[in-house]
């Protein structure tokens, strides 16, 4: 049973009798100058009801079921880019992104960034129950000899698969024997992830991520990407963190690998697309 330390106006301390950990709560509302409707209206302005639950009223559910992209929603037309689609220069460079799945999906993508927005243009997603299949699937892209990298799964490098002379082998290395040499270990920073997608979807004018629709799962995970809960006990010795439920995210995996590598193009390069992505856009 929790034991209560101290309770003040806004100060909370509460000390966990089984693991001795003591959890500090601060609410806004223990500073005075914070204590008015005035400061209120102006502190949750641009903001939704859940997230200034969340933020100000410390209330660890608020956004638990809440759709973690509802840009999707309200600006799909913008985000989501159809036919015809733009012919790239040769010198295009672009990137990939992987999450590995045996007998669930796995999910490749490959992006790139043209006049200051980045594109999801091409998928593969399904299972790879076969390595040399599926990597005979990624080398068909219309832009594999573009890819400078795949951002991908850090768990291919696991050596957990069995090998023909019976050693263990790993995902990765099975991909090298199938002449897949454009792997590097993603980064699963989430947090980081969904801020980054939130800073490209703030002006709904002017979206910089875009999806072509050649990539549906990739959207269909966008959007239907909820929030996951956090259990009691786990918040007792863990912080809060903004998570997606682990569920049919696959797409979004592979696109957190791949924009957390913080891929960037040559300035030359950017200068040479320029004005074929203007005319395309005009």
């Amino acid at each position: 049973m929790p034991i209560i330390l101290h309770e003040s106006e806004g100060l909370k301390i509460v000390k966990n009798d089984k693991n001795k950990f003591c959890v500090v709560t601060l609410h806004y509302t223990a500073d005075p100058r914070k204590r008015t409707e005035e400061w209120k209206r102006e502190a949750e302005s641009g903001m939704t009801p859940a997230q200034w639950a969340k933020e100000y009223e410390i209330d660890y559910t608020a956004l638990y079921g809440q759709k973690v992209f509802p840009e999707l929603a309200t600006n799909k037309a913008r985000i989501v880019i159809h036919p015809p689609y733009p012919e790239f220069p040769d010198f295009q460079t672009c990137w990939g992104g992987f999450d590995y799945g045996g007998r669930s999906p796995a999910s490749f993508h490959v992006y790139t960034i043209c006049d200051g927005a980045t594109y999801a243009i091409w998928e593969l997603y399904e299972p790879c129950g076969n390595v040399a299949d599926f990597a005979k699937k990624m080398q068909e892209c219309p832009y594999w000899n573009r890819i400078k990298y795949i951002a991908a799964d850090p768990s291919i490098w696991w050596k957990n698969q069995q090998a023909k002379q019976g050693a263990l082998t790993s995902i990765y290395e099975l991909f090298i024997e199938n002449k897949i040499y454009k792997f590097l270990q993603g980064v699963t920073d989430e947090p980081a992830w969904i801020a980054q997608m939130r800073q490209h979807w703030t002006d709904p004018d002017d979206p910089t991520f875009k999806i072509f629709d050649c990539c549906p799962m990739m959207v269909k995970e966008f959007e239907e990407a909820v929030y996951a809960s956090t259990s009691d006990k786990a918040l007792m010795t863990q912080n809060l963190r903004e998570n997606i439920l682990d569920k049919n995210n696959h797409s979004l995996d592979d696109c957190k690998y791949y924009m957390n590598s913080k891929p960037r193009l040559a300035k030359e390069r950017t200068k040479g697309i320029k004005p074929f992505i203007k005319k395309w856009l005009h």
